[in-house]
């Protein structure tokens, strides 16, 4: 075992938020949930319509509007400052064939609709909105990336912003379905901020998110690339299918957590990560700089996001 592990202890967690008992292991007690939360209805339809050959800008602006929330945080999110539209937008349409486009809208309300029944804290360092905040600007520096790469080596925008948007969801999760493991987990993390999260959820609960994500997620039938990402993305060294996809998703988030955003532990990025991407590394802090410039409308989303702004 990991040395700084051997000497982890209780005791430095704040007297505040003392522990009345020792972690569970979630294992066996995973083995005995009868059913996940389901995909919710708005999800299912957004899932439906990707393979409807009819599908358009009014078919999927009629799907939003069915939620009233929803189709405020589209519309805000047209609206904000970032995109930079001087018109009013007075409706989901409006904001697809204006702004955001059919598919953008469709990943981001696929996304938000799937997380909407998950029931997890807001605050602290796995809380929703360090969730949002890790997801969306996961999603502007891996489309970065992605746009940067020769086209041959490319993923389809549409996988990559899902992928970036979803590949925590086990956070949510474990916030949902384990609610005092979770505020372990926070503690503990805060406690011991040189440690990595997978490595402390395994050590105190035998399991960690990418596992409670991937299990939620293959209950939902998501795609498959994503489901490989969400289970492998702290792992460079996995070689599956999906392999690039995940090593694209575990280097974006190695750079994000050079500025305190994301789960990643702090490290530098495997020289092999660079070369499957031909990608040299001070490009890399290039387009990390330019995600860092927009973090102030980032934390403006997020809260769109979390149905407080």
């Amino acid at each position: 075992m990991n040395p700084s592990l051997l000497n982890w202890t209780f005791s430095c967690i704040d007297s505040s938020n003392a522990l009345t008992e020792p972690p569970n292991d979630l294992r066996n007690t995973i083995n005995h949930i009868k059913e996940l939360p389901p995909l919710p209805g708005i999800a299912a339809k957004i899932m439906k319509l990707a393979a409807d050959p009819l599908a358009d800008n009014k078919k999927l602006a009629e799907i939003v509007e069915l939620d009233p929330l929803l189709t405020t945080q589209v519309i805000r999110w047209a609206s904000s400052s970032f995109y930079g539209y001087r018109g009013k937008i007075s409706s989901v349409q409006d904001a697809i064939n204006r702004v955001l486009g059919y598919q953008f809208v469709f990943d981001l309300v696929l996304g938000l609709s799937a997380l909407s029944p998950l029931n997890a804290p807001a605050d602290g360092i796995i809380g929703t909105r360090a969730f949002w905040t890790h997801a969306l600007a996961s999603t502007r520096l891996m489309g970065e990336i992605n746009n940067y790469l020769p086209s041959e080596q490319q993923f389809e925008a549409q996988t990559v912003f899902f992928v970036a948007l979803m590949h925590n969801i086990g956070f949510p999760l474990l916030g949902d379905q384990f609610k005092y493991e979770f505020n372990t987990l926070s503690h503990l993390a805060e406690a011991n901020p040189d440690l990595s999260l997978p490595k402390l959820e395994k050590f105190a609960f035998g399991v960690d998110h990418c596992e409670l994500g991937s299990w939620l997620l293959k209950t939902w039938n998501m795609p498959i690339e994503v489901i490989d990402v969400v289970y492998h993305h702290h792992n460079p060294f996995y070689r599956g299918k999906n392999y690039q996809l995940n090593l694209l998703t575990y280097l974006s988030d190695s750079l994000l957590a050079s500025i305190n955003i994301g789960d990643a532990h702090k490290n530098n990025v495997r020289d092999s990560v660079f070369k499957t991407f031909n990608l040299n590394p001070s490009v890399s802090s290039e387009l990390l700089e330019k995600v860092e410039s927009e973090l102030d409308e980032i934390k403006s989303m997020v809260e769109i996001c979390l149905g407080t702004e």
